[in-house]
């Protein structure tokens, strides 16, 4: 099965979702960010398919085909919602009508594995953001859940993330 029925059934679901006047998220990996793939992900973005926006910081970087995060930032931020751009040690950034807001990263004693960080990063925030917070407070959700699975091996937090990350 090549790449075509994969995009074709995305691009279904999120125009079926929007047609229900939801929010469509979507996460970039590095796969998607290359050649012959960068082009329809950058197609179904700047078609308006994409509300927010995850990525980390060399997945925005590849997507944009920039020297620098500002310069990745510049040409992403306009296309979505919501853009946010991970960064570990270094935190995280959002930006959200054309403001500009970022967080440290939530404190972890010992970084044991990084497996899933990114996908616990955006399921805090989304919590969050289903709860009405705003951007900052979504973003440390993010952090916070990101921190919880990175200090254990395992992609499964083991930690109660609801009691963890107050919403």
């Amino acid at each position: 099965m090549g790449p075509e029925r994969p995009r074709h059934a995305m691009l279904r679901a999120a125009q079926m979702a929007h047609e229900a006047e939801r929010t469509v998220a979507f996460t970039l990996s590095e796969s998607l960010c290359i050649p012959g793939r960068k082009e329809g992900v950058l197609g179904m973005i700047e078609g308006g398919m994409i509300d927010v926006l995850f990525a980390n910081e060399d997945e925005a970087l590849l997507l944009a085909g920039a020297g620098d995060l500002d310069s990745a930032i510049a040409k992403l931020s306009p296309l979505v919602s919501t853009l946010i751009v991970t960064r570990g040690p270094a935190g995280a950034l959002g930006m959200e009508a054309g403001r500009r807001v970022e967080v440290p990263a939530a404190h972890v004693e010992k970084v044991v594995d990084t497996t899933g960080a990114g996908d616990l990063f955006a399921a805090g925030f989304l919590a969050a953001r289903c709860r009405a917070r705003p951007l900052q407070r979504c973003l440390e959700a993010g952090s916070q859940a990101a921190a919880e699975v990175i200090s254990h091996f395992g992609a499964r937090p083991e930690a109660n993330l609801k009691d963890l990350v107050r919403l």
